[in-house]
């Protein structure tokens, strides 16, 4: 552990706290847990219960489970700028990793319009992508903790030991079964520590005031790293192959990423050269099972912290007063499509889990509407008790506080209210965008010219489209924009796309 995280660490932990005195008229407490790379497909929650994750399952059980959440971009900086600022990418300006929204507009982020709003915010981990804004020792943004944030060793990655076990060229190994850690001695296990700890200062509070709690799990994110009785919970033999190990038939060329991400690790990279792999030729069996098994092992260590955490609220009489919210900052490719990681339009890198529970709101629901990570911001203001950010006007780069997504408060309290008709993401590729609309049958997609001046898609400059129908093809198999049949229904959608999010209707 450096010396600075050290220090950081240590102010966290002791730092003189005020005392927190519950009202029967107070704002609710908010606990938002973020888990990197998380896809929705773990646990009795959503139906794969060979992923074990009994108290994400819990926490389910408490509120409402959202089937159908999307993010606006599969890449960690573009997602949870938008998801923080309640703002598009196209608004925010952060098209990748190295991106900060601060260049677009001095926008009040999340934790902030909390702050402002009389809470005490603190937060651990990766909640913003971190090095793009304020730095590290901030959070990223400055203005929007009340207390010193929190990193454990090693925040880039949140791995143990700080130099992963590595081959030549100093490239890392994708994952790693650590045979002699403790939860605690690995950075999440650190990260769910600090938060246990802050709950408890919270209770000291001497002033009346609600609190924000952000708390940011690394894992599942590549290396795929656990103690190894996390492993052992996945035999080898038992893990499952990929549903789907091919790309579309009909793909165009630009849809398709050549898996840069999960190839940048020594024995990745080692065994796509074994298998020359490619957009059509997949992984060995070995060791499409021997990854996923470990993202397995990572996402079960991960739910464990987060059951320590909400196991604390539990404890200390905070759950009826607060609001807990789970998410993931974007899907994740095993194998599904022959893609591995994000960076894609399809459904496994767009596709997240959302789990709210409220005081007040549904228990054991599951809503089937199609939301999005942008709706996070305004829900979390609503269910909180605070004023709800207004749409944001066409150009809101003067706006300090308002929204390009809506409150799924109506959708706690009752989850079959009707919703949006479709959910948008984008990604970049090769200078221009790929802009994705996924409706409750179909995701079409178009890759269009991109002007980087405007933050504006070149509809007129095409270079290629995909239309992927879930009821007859759930898989995404086969691109049926050239089938004759589907002719009209690719123009309704292209029409649709075009009209964007903000003439999105209900149904």
């Amino acid at each position: 552990m450096t010396k600075r995280y050290f220090v950081l660490l240590c102010a966290a932990m002791v730092m003189p706290l005020a005392r927190y005195v519950p009202a029967a008229e107070a704002k609710k407490n908010v606990l938002m847990i973020a888990v990197d790379d998380l896809r929705p497909h773990f646990g009795k929650v959503y139906d794969t219960p060979q992923v074990l994750t009994p108290n994400m399952d819990k926490l389910a059980s408490r509120g409402v489970t959202f089937k159908r959440t999307y993010c606006q971009a599969a890449t960690c900086g573009v997602s949870r700028s938008s998801l923080l600022t309640g703002r598009r990418p196209d608004t925010t300006h952060v098209l990748s990793n190295g991106g900060c929204f601060r260049n677009a507009g001095n926008w009040t982020s999340l934790p902030h319009y909390f702050r402002q709003n009389g809470y005490v915010t603190a937060g651990g981990g990766k909640i913003f992508h971190p090095g793009v804004c304020d730095g590290l020792e901030f959070g990223e943004d400055r203005l929007a903790w009340s207390q010193p944030y929190y990193h454990a060793p090693c925040p880039q990655l949140g791995s143990l030991p700080c130099a992963e076990p590595r081959g030549p060229k100093t490239r890392p190994y994708s994952w790693f079964s650590n045979e002699t850690a403790t939860d605690d001695q690995v950075p999440d296990g650190m990260i769910a520590m600090n938060a246990i700890e802050r709950l408890h200062n919270f209770t000291k509070l001497e002033v009346d005031s609600p609190f924000f709690l952000a708390v940011g799990f690394h894992k599942p994110h590549l290396p795929h790293i656990a103690p190894k009785k996390y492993f052992d919970m996945y035999p080898l033999e038992n893990i499952d192959l990929s549903k789907n190990l091919h790309a579309p038939e009909g793909l165009p060329a630009v849809a398709w990423n050549s898996c840069g991400e999960f190839r940048s690790y020594r024995d990745a990279e080692q065994e796509a050269s074994q298998a020359n792999f490619s957009q059509n030729h997949s992984l060995s069996d070995t060791a499409i099972k021997t990854h996923r098994r470990a993202y397995y092992a990572a996402t079960t260590f991960t739910d464990t912290q987060v059951g320590r955490v909400l196991d604390t609220l539990d404890e200390l009489g905070l759950t009826n007063n607060t609001v807990v919210m789970l998410w993931g900052d974007h899907g994740w490719h095993l194998g599904e499509n022959n893609e591995w990681a994000k960076h894609t339009n399809f459904e496994h890198a767009t596709h997240v889990p959302l789990l709210i529970s409220s005081p007040g709101g549904q228990e054991g629901g599951v809503s089937e509407a199609l939301t999005e990570l942008v709706d996070v911001y305004p829900t979390l203001a609503d269910l909180a008790g605070l004023p709800v950010p207004t749409e944001c006007p066409m150009n809101s780069s003067a706006v300090d506080v308002c929204t390009e997504g809506r409150s799924l408060a109506p959708l706690v309290a009752k989850p079959t209210t009707p919703w949006s008709s479709a959910a948008f993401s984008q990604w970049p590729k090769g200078g221009g965008m790929g802009y994705t609309l996924r409706t409750d049958r179909y995701r079409y997609t178009e890759w269009v010219g991109y002007d980087s001046k405007t933050h504006s898609p070149q509809w007129s400059v095409q270079h290629g489209s995909e239309l992927y129908d879930f009821v007859e093809d759930p898989t995404e198999t086969m691109n049926h924009v050239g089938d004759a049949k589907m002719a009209e229904l690719v123009s309704q959608l292209s029409s649709q796309l075009h009209a964007g999010w903000r003439n999105s209707t209900m149904h």
